[in-house]
């Protein structure tokens, strides 16, 4: 084309020939814009990345592109998945949040990743959680119950306290290594623990009793700082834990004579930390080997791909300002979040 240009200007600077090599530039100009983008389009599509690479992982990071992250993310759990040939029978769903407390948000997204499964496979839920709102945690647990095929398995590579541990309550079988835990259910109210009421009651009764002189002081105390309505609302919500726990525990077997209410009682109502680490001996001792399982391949698999994750989260925090939540399904890109880190 560039030729035929040449040649027109030489027969001399007529209208029409202006016209047509202008056209002809206009062509001309678009055709080359469309010959170096092509090849520009071609090598962004091809770019892999090795996620296994630390290296790689940080230029994806630094992309910011967040359909290509998660993308990314995606294709890598599924090809690790699908390297543990024995995992296949298992749907594997996510409750990955070191960030935010149990809520609606999991249950919907859990719902619809389960929803979508194949029929003729179990559940498997990674289970990482400090707890939540025990209202949806339940409703996590029974839908699971009810959705899978035959089992709904829990794999917990580190914690699972509170409403998570809830959550695994319903479980078929729990998977669990040296570092998991699993904690006390008793529910929190704005950050306290409804048992801690009664407890202080106990407390100052004891006080009281103790020293009987000081006892219109702690009578006055009392009446300034307790309510009656929430003294019954906190005893109403700690009851309400110990049912939904019974209630996902039966139909199961029990070692020494345990019963789905006295177990539902003991994890409500026995440890006074709420923090306090229920490991693997004791969940084996309560539970038994039926349902406690000890560095199985499903606990190995978390575990490995905890440490993954768990680098990736750092990767985002760090370089894009981004935390890193798996709430739901790792093959729906919408429930792997990056959420921007709120800052002081």
């Amino acid at each position: 084309m560039t030729t035929e240009k040449t040649n027109i200007s030489q027969k001399g600077p007529t209208n029409k020939v202006k016209k047509s090599t202008q056209n002809s530039k206009k062509k001309l100009t678009l055709t080359e814009a469309k010959k170096d983008i092509e090849p520009i389009q071609k090598e962004t599509e091809e770019v892999k990345y090795d996620l296994d690479n630390i290296e790689d992982l940080i230029s994806l990071v630094k992309t910011k592109d967040e359909y290509l992250i998660k993308n990314n993310f995606s294709k890598y759990i599924d090809s690790k998945f699908n390297q543990y040939e024995s995992l296949s029978h298992y749907e594997l769903v996510f409750l990955y949040d070191r960030y935010d407390s149990i809520n609606t948000t999991h249950s919907n997204n859990i719902y619809k990743a389960i929803t979508n499964k194949e029929e003729d496979k179990d559940i498997l839920m990674f289970l990482l959680s400090d707890g939540g709102k025990i209202e949806p945690a339940y409703l996590i647990s029974k839908a699971c119950k009810r959705l899978c095929k035959d089992k709904f398995v829990v794999t917990i590579p580190r914690r699972a306290k509170s409403a998570a541990t809830l959550i695994a309550l319903g479980a078929s079988e729990i998977h669990m290594g040296l570092l998991s835990e699993l904690g006390p259910i008793d529910p929190q109210i704005n950050g306290f623990p409804a048992l801690g009421l009664t407890n202080a009651l106990e407390k100052i009764a004891s006080l009281s009793d103790k020293f009987p002189k000081s006892s219109d002081m702690f009578a006055k105390y009392l009446t300034d700082n307790l309510s009656i309505k929430d003294l019954g609302y906190f005893e109403r919500i700690n009851e309400s834990a110990v049912q939904y726990a019974t209630r996902l525990l039966e139909g199961k077997n029990f070692p020494d004579g345990q019963t789905p209410h006295s177990l539902a009682n003991h994890f409500t109502n026995h440890y006074k930390d709420h923090s306090f680490v229920i490991d693997v001996e004791e969940a084996l001792k309560y539970f038994g080997n039926n349902i406690i399982k000890e560095n199985s391949l499903e606990y190995l698999f978390s575990d490995f791909l905890h440490n993954k994750i768990n680098l990736f989260d750092i990767v985002t925090r760090v370089f894009i300002d981004k935390k890193l939540k798996i709430i739901g399904s790792y093959k729906n890109l919408d429930d792997i979040i990056l959420e921007s880190i709120e800052k002081a």
